[in-house]
């Protein structure tokens, strides 16, 4: 019994162990995509007055329909229809553009560093053996929000790719966008706030078994 409670001691600390190495790698590997990518931006605007967007769009590429034949009895009516494919042009710099190029691009990795630094506190803290704590409670709540933050980003990064295609494309209008609907974050960002309200039971938990003791 002894030998498989330290069995489990051992595979849990090397674990832990695991995740937080991931966690430093992925945080200076981040810190290092910043400084590309925003040198890169920079670079690009100050070098070039026009820079290249693209973005998928829905439009009759292909009139004619292929059909395909069906392996099993199961499916039928298999075809393919051209209509989507990826709108590409050469957009003049202004400050608008600029401006929006930065704001998304500052926006997202604030959000994942954040992310990143809060996971490697909490990491922190579970090696010290502390898991349950107040500061634990923030830390995964702030984590929540930053995933729940990432939906409203993405959602409005295509309003602004609309709006961009929309002054500027002839006949365009929105039934031609493709909206890639992610929600992801806002469903990451709900599990791991009720995470947090179990951190606070352990919390208040531990408190009251402390003051009885």
């Amino acid at each position: 019994m002894y030998q498989q409670i330290d069995t489990n001691m051992k595979t849990t600390s090397w674990l832990l162990k695991t995740i937080r190495v991931v966690l430093t790698i992925a945080w200076y590997a981040n810190i290092i995509l910043i400084v590309v990518a925003f040198s890169m931006l920079t670079i690009k605007f100050i070098t070039s007055d026009s820079v290249e967007f693209s973005n998928p769009v829905k439009y009759p590429l292909n009139p004619e329909i292929v059909k395909l034949e069906s392996l099993t009895p199961n499916a039928h009516n298999i075809t393919i229809q051209g209509d989507q494919g990826i709108l590409k042009m050469k957009l003049k710099n202004t400050f608008s553009y600029i401006a929006s190029a930065y704001f998304f691009l500052i926006a997202l990795e604030v959000l994942i560093m954040t992310i990143i630094y809060q996971l490697r506190k909490f990491f922190d803290s579970i090696k010290d053996s502390a898991p349950f704590k107040y500061d634990n409670i923030k830390r995964v709540r702030i984590i929540a929000l930053c995933f729940t933050l990432l939906t409203p980003l993405h959602i409005l990064l295509g309003v602004s790719n609309a709006m961009i295609l929309s002054g500027q494309v002839e006949n365009f209008s929105l039934k031609n966008m493709v909206w890639e609907e992610s929600f992801i974050g806002l469903i990451l960002g709900a599990v791991i706030y009720i995470m947090a309200d179990v951190f606070k039971y352990g919390f208040e938990l531990q408190k009251e078994n402390g003051e009885f003791v």
